[in-house]
């Protein structure tokens, strides 16, 4: 009995040294991932890196990788790690694909559609060339202080309608702090609506 318990206790001493070393092993690979991560550019979380020359060079990289100026945009997140648009393929209209523009490339995924009922995707389509820049950088601008969040920054801002048949899509910000949330509503045009 006395030499089971010791074998067991050996082998699991053995393991754990194992799962450590395995433990280490990952930990590194993770620190150095986040060092070059963090060295990229393009790829730091910094909203303020998106002012009107910037959101207007990614719209149009994002149009041409579609194929079509304008094209028919479906919403618009932007982040501080990129821009995400989600765009109807104009090859193909039942499609939309996401392309997210990093501030050097975008990169293509398709998005999954197939639980909207038919027409949905067109009614909530817009043109691109009416997502203008200069507003979202505006809002950009306003926004901390329009929330009125004591040292807020900005999550991210969207440019969307809310549903379907909107006559047209709305800006939402969120903005948080260590205490606070809020977010807000913007028209189309920049005009604060209102923060919740």
């Amino acid at each position: 009995m006395f030499t089971r318990v010791v074998a067991l206790g050996a082998a699991l001493s053995l393991v754990l040294v194992g799962c450590s070393d395995v433990r280490r092993k990952a930990t590194e690979a993770l620190d150095s991932a986040a060092s070059q991560v963090a060295g990229q550019s393009g790829t730091q979380n910094d909203i303020s890196k998106w002012n009107a020359e910037t959101i207007g060079k990614a719209f149009t990289a994002v149009n041409e990788k579609v194929g079509a100026n304008p094209a028919d945009y479906v919403s618009v997140l932007v982040s501080g790690y990129s821009i995400a648009v989600k765009a109807i393929d104009p090859k193909k209209r039942e499609n939309v694909d996401e392309y997210r523009y990093n501030g050097a490339q975008v990169q293509t995924a398709p998005v999954d559609v197939s639980s909207n009922e038919p027409g949905v995707i067109e009614q909530s389509a817009f043109v691109s060339d009416t997502v203008d820049p200069a507003v979202l950088a505006a809002v950009l601008g306003s926004a901390v202080k329009d929330s009125g969040v004591e040292e807020g920054k900005i999550v991210s801002l969207s440019y969307s309608k809310t549903w379907a048949n909107d006559a047209e899509p709305v800006i939402r910000v969120f903005v948080e702090s260590a205490r606070a949330k809020k977010n807000l509503r913007y028209t189309q045009a920049g005009v604060f609506q209102d923060a919740t």
